[in-house]
């Protein structure tokens, strides 16, 4: 069977639903207010984090290469992730939860040598299991503990990302946001290894499905 694609006018509706559930009463995220809509990311100055949580984007993967066994190498977007990791933290000792793609970078690019490296699960077959979103942030928490809940965390993902990464963050228990004037990139990978993040057109109507699944969270998490 033919898969269907998303397609603009598909987002559309799920724009228009997502407006009418925003429409309604939300109650308060636990200690972080709800979403004002479904594009606006939430920000605070990076001096206020008590953590970095960097989100990656797609991949690269080399010829011969068995996608299902290897994480690949990071790709132009999450070397661009990480060079925002670096702008964010500054000249801070914060710490650094990274998905693999973006951690490699700081380990080789910048010599960093404390990031915490939250890489995909293996099956027993040894393939890869990639982490979701809601994978990556919960596994955080899990390394956070009892912390997790006083943490203010600066959230570094791809732009048309973002807003899923920090509210994700946020329904994970932690307060979100992301950091103010640092530019998140934002040019899509043609050769990305994952081809739901090559193009906006691919990439937009999957994400803001993924907000609208969210506010329900954010809902009975308050």
């Amino acid at each position: 069977m033919r898969r269907r694609r998303f397609t603009y006018p598909g987002a559309l509706a799920l724009c228009v639903i997502a407006a009418f559930a925003i429409a309604q009463p939300v109650a308060a995220a636990p200690r972080q207010a709800s979403p004002q809509d479904l594009w606006t990311v939430p920000t605070r100055p990076a001096t206020d984090f008590t953590i970095l949580v960097a989100y990656s984007f797609g991949n690269r993967i080399p010829a011969g290469v068995d996608p299902t066994r290897t994480v690949g190498q990071p790709g132009p977007v999450n070397e661009a992730l990480a060079d925002a990791v670096v702008a964010t933290r500054g000249t801070r000792t914060v710490p650094i939860y990274a998905q693999t793609e973006i951690a490699s970078v700081l380990h080789g690019k910048y010599g960093l040598t404390d990031v915490i490296e939250i890489g995909p699960d293996q099956a027993p077959d040894g393939t890869l299991v990639y982490l979701s979103t809601d994978g990556v942030a919960k596994k955080v928490a899990s390394l956070r503990g009892p912390r997790a809940g006083d943490d203010v965390v600066g959230v570094i993902a791809f732009s048309d990302h973002q807003w899923r990464s920090v509210y994700t963050t946020v329904a994970a228990g932690f307060h979100a946001y992301g950091p103010a004037g640092i530019a998140m990139p934002a040019t899509y990978d043609p050769f990305s290894g994952q081809d739901w993040t090559r193009s906006r057109e691919s990439y937009l109507p999957r994400d803001i499905a993924g907000r609208v699944a969210l506010l329900p969270q954010l809902v009975s998490a308050s």
